[in-house]
């Protein structure tokens, strides 16, 4: 298969699968977030990882980046880490015979497919926003120069919600450049004791590589050709609209409770997830269940909360499912006459279309 010949949907079914498989060898009791993370992979979205200590985030990323095939980088974050630390710098060097001086760019971990932020909030923002270009534009710009990162290239970055002493909360525009916020949750019994069998006896599974770099682009401009009919787009698209206070959209939950809604770049992830979604379980259309899936990683980092609703016991899940269902509402009757309109029409047309 050439570079720019395009992969099948049966394709990428079986590839999707098939890393699932692998990453199930080593991943124990986490199937939603390995799902979610693959989803934004496949996206080439960012992703935010959160939870509580001793989840596995650093096993879960790295061994996604070794089933892919995709170079790998660790950066741990700390107070004391310099933006020169993750993009590079430029260092001036003497030639040796002829005694003449230039500068050479040496570049930073961030240069690599999969990049793992560890512990992002441990650094102060002058830190942090090192990565804003980086998120957004996938380059680094220094001294006048541009350098252009590998593709693909998927940031992902663990947060310490545990801990307060010795953190920086993440900017608003820095938080809106993940794609997707995925907080694990602990294990069930029985995924536990399977885990413990199988990090403490002698016998280490090794995951085999099912793929390289050229095939993820590939799934993933893949992706960004599947079809959304006008009635599911609208569906994403209400969601996001209906999360914004004072709008004409919004519900009575989101004046109370949302002090700032989401941004478009939510409803790029939560069409972009869908399509990924459907793909993933063997179809090549999108559905409402598609968005609503990816609607929580989607749309958690992207709603600020009022104090006080918190303090009242609001929580961004209710809310969000107050936004899916005037969402149902608002979308519904033009589902309605969309459908109605696409069984008037010839059956030649709608084979066409």
């Amino acid at each position: 298969m050439s570079d720019g010949e395009m992969i099948t949907a049966q394709q990428f079914h079986e590839t999707f699968h098939n890393v699932r498989r692998e990453l199930g060898k080593v991943v124990v009791g986490q199937d939603r977030v390995v799902e979610h993370l693959l989803v934004a992979v496949f996206s080439g979205g960012h992703v935010l990882l959160s939870g509580m200590p001793g989840l596995g985030r650093t096993l879960i990323v790295k061994t996604v980046a070794e089933v892919l095939g995709l170079e790998y980088r660790r950066l741990q974050f700390t107070p004391d880490l310099l933006p020169t630390d993750i993009i590079g710098a430029e260092i001036l060097e003497s030639h040796v015979s002829t005694g003449e001086r230039s500068f050479r760019f040496f570049k930073g971990p961030v240069f690599a497919n999969m990049v793992l932020a560890d512990e992002i909030n441990r650094s102060p923002a002058r830190t942090q926003a090192a990565l804003l270009e980086v998120m957004q534009e996938r380059q680094v710009s220094i001294g006048g120069k541009t350098y252009f990162l590998p593709a693909p290239y998927i940031l992902v970055a663990t947060l310490n919600t545990l801990d307060t002493e010795g953190t920086w909360a993440l900017g608003e525009a820095q938080i809106d450049r993940f794609m997707l916020s995925i907080e694990q949750e602990y294990p069930t019994g029985a995924e536990e004791r399977r885990m413990l069998r199988q990090t403490t006896g002698s016998y280490q599974p090794e995951p085999e590589r099912v793929t390289g770099p050229e095939m993820v682009l590939k799934m993933q401009r893949l992706a960004k050709e599947v079809p959304v009919v006008p009635s599911v787009r609208d569906f994403a698209l209400a969601i996001v609209r209906a999360s914004r206070p004072r709008e004409t959209e919004s519900v009575d939950e989101t004046d109370k409770a949302i002090r700032l809604g989401a941004s478009p770049r939510a409803a790029q992830a939560l069409l972009l997830g869908g399509k990924v979604t459907a793909l993933a379980r063997g179809r090549t259309h999108v559905t409402r269940q598609d968005i609503i899936s990816v609607a929580r990683p989607a749309m958690a980092h992207r709603l600020l909360m009022v104090f006080r609703a918190q303090a009242d016991g609001w929580t961004y899940r209710q809310v969000l499912d107050s936004l899916i269902a005037r969402a149902h509402e608002r979308t519904l009757p033009a589902l309605s006459r969309w459908t109605q309109e696409l069984l008037r029409r010839p059956e030649s047309e709608v084979n066409d279309g």
